[in-house]
């Protein structure tokens, strides 16, 4: 378990269904030098669409869809690899999202490509087994390019009629994976009238730069940790802080903009905050000093507050402010008692409620409280439980840390009206620190499965591991932004 730094004991422990696209060359980085405080994520520009056609109903089962290679000008081989890209990582999103079945990508490469929708060879596809082809045109736009989307209808009474069609733009080049993820969200909206979470992003920490900490005046300061960010599937992972200090915990303000993490950089704990898509200098709403020092910040659903651990007042309690650091009100009272400490607060989807954990009986459990601080329950009766995350609604439950007896960690789920716990790890290797993504149906967790050292993986509610989503160095304390 990861604890906190002020009175929890701190423990240093922490085959995926499909892999997960990991871009951490040098030309998928952020160039970075020692000296700077932070680095700044690219913005590229949303993907627009046209209106929306869906002229056939589709059924609540998951219907086959067939995703061929889509049609490019000749002679256009940069706009081929981007069509390609998009093609490929379309795929992986929907697969991801478990809510089509696809034809794999091995068999569809067994069947011709067709220039025009009239030319698919729907007898080819209905033998794969296919209920949709999807028919792709990519196009050079203004801006990049676009992509124009339909989804035919195989075999059947609506044989050969469309049943989604949209267009989109702009692509980019630069980055046509951000096309992908947007055509992915607009399809599960549509069609499924869900919320993708193909294009969120997960932040994180990681020491993958082995730069030694530079502000620890302790004769071995041990490695750097930074702030990392990437898209959902561990693609396009950039470093957002480069100060060669620790810096933790990061947590998404709900406009997927701004970013409240931890860090060590002024050589205590304090809470910054700043937009990851601009240059000014990070905010500390918490105004921490040697004697002050604060920790694990999370954001209040409407973005307006900051839970969050702090020793302000000797012992580590919850806190809460506003987002600019005013209205500074204690929630948890520990008076310094026995070391007593209560940390990892998190929100209930109303904001009504925060959970946080606590030892106050002696091991660390899960409590629950009114967003004043009033009305204390104790939630789970666990060995020792750790980092809850509130699931948004429609779920009512909260994902933890759990001890198992014999010793190590899972990731459980407990029920905040039933109190039922269901484990979703295997046992394998450690398993801690879960967050759920904003649409309830993931959970983002660190793992020590793949090799020994921690890494971040996605698991569905169904426990079944989807996705491995870094790789290089040792990487903890998930993140993950609000879905569009």
């Amino acid at each position: 378990m990861d604890g906190n730094p002020f009175g929890m004991k701190y423990d240093p422990r922490m085959t995926a269904r499909f892999a997960c696209v990991f871009c951490l060359g040098a030309a998928a980085m952020l160039a970075a030098t020692p000296s700077s405080l932070s680095t700044t994520a690219p913005v590229d520009p949303v993907p627009q669409s046209n209106q929306v056609s869906v002229t056939m109903p589709f059924t609540p089962q998951a219907q086959r869809i067939a995703i061929p290679a889509f049609v490019v000008p000749p002679g256009d081989p940069e706009l081929a690899t981007a069509a390609k890209t998009v093609a490929d990582v379309l795929w992986n999103d929907i697969d991801f999202e478990e809510e089509f079945q696809l034809v794999s990508r091995d068999a569809t490469t067994t069947v011709p490509p067709a220039a025009t929708i009239e030319s698919i060879p729907f007898d080819r596809w209905a033998a794969l087994g296919a209920e949709y082809v999807m028919f792709a045109r990519v196009q050079r736009d203004t801006g990049g390019f676009s992509v124009a989307v339909q989804l035919v209808a195989v075999s059947g009474p609506t044989a050969k009629q469309h049943g989604y069609g949209q267009k989109f733009s702009p692509c980019t080049i630069r980055n046509p994976r951000s096309c992908a993820h947007f055509i992915s969200d607009s399809m599960h909206r549509e069609i499924r009238h869900l919320t993708g979470v193909a294009q969120t992003k997960i932040a994180f920490t990681s020491d993958r730069g082995n730069q030694k900490m530079s502000n620890r005046p302790i004769e071995n300061p041990g490695s750097a940790k930074e702030i990392y960010i990437a898209d959902y599937d561990g693609a396009n992972q950039q470093p957002i802080t480069n100060n060669q200090s620790l810096n933790l915990a990061p947590a998404w303000a709900p406009d997927g903009r701004t970013l409240a993490y931890v860090s060590y950089v002024a050589t205590f704990s304090d809470i910054y905050l700043r937009n990851i898509y601009e240059t000014t200098p990070p905010a500390r709403p918490a105004g921490g000093s040697a004697d002050v020092q604060s920790s694990l910040p999370a954001w209040s659903p409407d973005g307006t507050k900051i839970a969050f651990a702090s020793d302000r007042k000797g012992g580590t309690d919850i806190w809460v402010m506003n987002r600019d650091g005013s209205d500074l009100r204690q929630l948890t009272h520990s008076n310094n008692m026995m070391g007593v400490a209560n940390t990892s607060p998190t929100w209930s989807p109303t904001g009504a409620q925060i959970a946080f954990v606590s030892d106050r009986s002696g091991s660390r459990q899960i409590y629950v409280m009114a967003a004043d601080g009033t009305g204390v329950t104790v939630l789970t009766n666990d060995p020792s439980a750790d980092r809850p995350s509130w699931a948004p609604a429609p779920f009512n439950d909260i994902a933890y840390t759990s001890t198992r007896k014999g010793g190590g960690f899972d990731i459980a789920i407990i029920d905040v009206g039933s109190r039922q716990v269901r484990v979703m790890t295997d046992g394998t290797a450690d398993n801690e620190q879960p967050v759920f993504a904003s649409t309830g149906r993931h959970i983002a967790f660190v793992t020590t499965r793949f090799g020994g050292k921690p890494q971040i993986a996605i698991l569905d509610r169904k426990g079944a591991i989807q996705c491995q989503v870094t790789k290089d160095g040792a990487n903890t304390y998930p993140n993950w932004s609000r879905a569009k």
